[in-house]
C-alpha cells in the first residue's frame, strides 16, 4: 500500500493517482480532525458503538469507505487518516463549508459566513428536516438539492474542495451558568436551587456582569437580543461580555481559572467527557469522587488566556459553579460535520471510487446522529448525579461559602423561558437579515448574495414541509435510561 504523506494538494494526488486514470495503488487521504469530541469528530478513536469510551463519530464514516472501497479492484480502496499536520485547505473536517479560492495563497472565508447555515440554524430546522433539505429537496430555480447548491456555490467562487456532510450530532445544550435563566427543576431540599425562584430571565443574564463563551452566529444573537433589551429601557446597559474561542483550548480552562463563568459547548455525551474529569473510579462508583485530585485552580488568568497553557487542576464545571444546564437548544438544533476533500484529489479518484466515498458520506451522517441520540439520555443521567452530594469551590479549592454555608454543586437542568426566547428569536430573525445584506441584489457584496441564496432556499423548503414555527421537539432521546421508555430528565419550558 503506498501511504501519502500530509503535504500539499498536489503532492497528495500524485501520491494516491495519476489525474483522470483509475487508481494504481490503495489511496490515504490525510484529514484535519475538526474535534477530538467523540460524537463530533474523533476519527483517530478505536469504535463506532457509543456506548465505548473510545467512540468517534468520525470512525463510522472511515469504516464505511474502507468497506465500500475494498471491494474495488486491487489497489483502490481508499483511506481517510487523521493528521492534524495537513492544513485545512487541503482536506478538514469542521462544522459548516469552509470557502476556499484557487486564485488567493491561503484559503478565504465568505464574510458573513454562509457556512453555519448548513451546520444548522439558530430557531431553524430540525436535523431529519435538513437532511431532506440535503437530499432531498427540489430547489426553486436550481437544478439539485441543498448539497449541490452548496457545492455549486463554492465552484463559483473559485472554490478548491469538495464537500461532504459526515457527521450528525444531536441538538446541543444552550448554556451551562452559575444561575438559571428560567425555572430550574430542582431536587428536594435544595435551598441553593430553590432560591432561585423562576431564574434571572434574560435581562438577569444581559445585567450578570458575566464573561461566556458562545461562539457565533448565536452570540451575536445574545449580544443583539441584549441591545434590544436596552433599546426599549428593560434594562439600563450590558454588562454580558463574550470570550473568543481559542483554537485547542478546551472550555473547561477558562471556567477552572476564572475567566469565564459560563458556555455552551455540545451534548451531554460530550459534556460529560470533557468538562466531568473521572477520578478514583470503583466498580460501585463508576463516576468516582469529584472531590478527589487537584482542586486549586489559582491563580485567575485573564482575557483571553494563551494558547497552549496547560490545566493545572481537575475541578468539574459543577465545582467551579456553572451547575445549570440549560435547554432547549434554540441556537443549536443539530450540528453536522463536513469533510472538505482537495479538488485534485477528488478528481484524481475513479467513479467508483467517488460514488463510494458519497455513499459512506451519507450513511455515516445518520448512523452518527443515531449513535449520539441513543447514549444521551444515560449520559445526562451521569451529568446529573456525578455531584449529588458535592459542594461548590473557590478557584484555590477551598469550600465556597455563602452567608457562611457550603452551596451545592449538583448539576441541575433548566429551561429558557418564552418571554427570553421571544426575544432571542426576534434578535436571531434581524440578525440573520442583515446578513443578507441591502433589499437590492445589485447592492450586495458576493458573500451577501450566497449568503441570501442559501438562507431563501432553507426558508422555502422549510416553508414547503411546514417547519414555519420553533419546534425544538423534545430531548434528544428515543428511549430513557429503561427500554421503552421515553428520557424525561428534560422538562419543557
Amino acid at each position: 500500500m503506498k501511504i501519502c504523506k500530509p503535504l500539499s494538494a498536489l503532492a497528495l494526488a500524485l501520491c494516491s493517482t495519476y489525474f483522470g486514470q483509475t487508481a494504481i495503488a490503495d489511496v490515504t487521504i490525510p484529514y484535519n480532525e475538526y474535534s477530538d469530541s467523540p460524537t463530533i469528530g474523533r476519527g483517530a478513536g478505536t469504535s463506532t458503538d457509543p456506548r465505548n469510551p473510545d467512540y468517534g463519530a468520525m470512525k463510522i464514516f472511515i469504516e464505511k469507505v474502507k468497506k465500500y472501497t475494498d471491494v474495488l479492484p486491487t489497489g483502490e480502496k481508499v483511506i481517510f487518516q487523521r493528521s492534524q499536520s495537513t492544513g485545512r485547505a487541503v482536506s478538514a473536517l469542521r462544522a459548516g463549508i469552509q470557502f476556499a479560492n484557487a486564485n488567493a495563497p491561503t484559503p478565504v472565508f465568505s464574510e458573513p459566513s454562509w457556512g453555519f447555515a448548513y451546520n444548522s440554524v439558530p430557531f431553524g430546522m430540525r436535523f431529519e428536516q435538513m437532511m431532506g433539505f440535503l437530499y432531498d429537496a427540489k430547489i426553486d430555480g436550481f437544478n439539485g438539492n441543498g448539497l449541490v447548491l452548496a457545492q455549486s456555490i463554492l465552484d463559483s467562487r473559485g472554490g478548491t474542495q469538495i464537500v461532504l456532510p459526515v457527521v450528525g450530532s444531536t441538538m446541543q445544550g444552550s448554556g451551562y451558568f452559575p444561575k438559571p435563566i428560567g425555572k430550574p427543576d430542582c431536587n428536594a431540599g435544595d435551598t441553593d436551587c430553590l432560591s432561585q425562584g423562576n431564574g434571572i430571565g434574560l435581562t438577569g443574564l444581559c445585567t450578570s456582569g458575566w464573561r461566556i463563551r458562545y461562539l457565533a452566529p448565536p452570540q451575536n444573537i445574545v449580544d443583539r437580543a441584549c441591545d434590544l433589551l436596552v433599546q426599549r429601557g428593560i434594562i439600563p446597559a450590558k454588562t454580558l461580555t463574550f470570550y473568543p474561542p481559542v483554537g485547542g483550548q478546551s472550555v473547561l480552562l477558562p471556567m477552572q481559572r476564572n475567566t469565564i463563568q459560563g458556555f455552551e459547548y455540545v451534548n451531554p455525551n460530550d459534556d460529560l467527557a470533557d468538562f466531568f474529569p473521572i477520578k478514583e473510579a470503583t466498580a460501585t462508583a463508576p463516576l468516582g469522587n469529584p472531590d478527589a485530585g487537584g482542586l486549586d485552580c489559582s491563580p485567575a488568568l485573564a482575557h483571553p488566556i494563551p494558547p497552549g497553557t496547560k490545566p493545572n487542576c481537575s475541578q468539574n464545571i459543577g465545582q467551579i459553579g456553572a451547575r445549570y444546564a440549560h435547554h432547549p437548544s434554540w441556537h443549536q438544533p443539530f450540528l453536522i460535520s463536513w469533510i472538505h476533500i482537495d479538488k485534485a484529489v477528488w478528481n484524481s479518484l475513479n467513479a467508483a471510487q467517488q460514488t463510494a466515498i458519497a455513499r459512506a458520506a451519507k450513511e455515516s451522517v445518520m448512523e452518527s446522529y443515531n449513535a449520539a441520540e441513543s447514549v444521551e439520555c444515560t449520559k445526562l443521567k451521569a451529568i446529573l448525579d456525578i455531584n449529588k452530594g458535592i459542594n461548590q469551590r473557590n478557584i484555590d479549592g477551598a469550600p465556597r461559602l455563602v452567608n457562611g454555608k457550603p452551596v451545592s454543586a449538583t448539576m441541575t437542568m433548566a429551561t429558557w423561558p418564552d418571554d427570553a426566547l421571544k426575544v432571542l428569536l426576534e434578535a436571531s430573525n434581524d440578525y440573520l437579515a442583515s446578513l443578507a445584506g441591502p433589499n437590492s441584489p445589485n447592492e450586495r457584496t458576493d458573500a451577501q448574495k450566497d449568503f441570501a441564496t442559501v438562507f431563501n432556499a432553507l426558508t422555502k423548503y422549510g416553508a414547503s414541509i411546514g417547519a414555519t414555527k420553533f419546534n425544538p421537539g423534545k430531548f434528544p432521546a428515543k428511549t430513557g435510561l429503561v427500554a421503552g421508555q421515553e428520557c424525561s430528565l428534560v422538562k419543557s419550558p
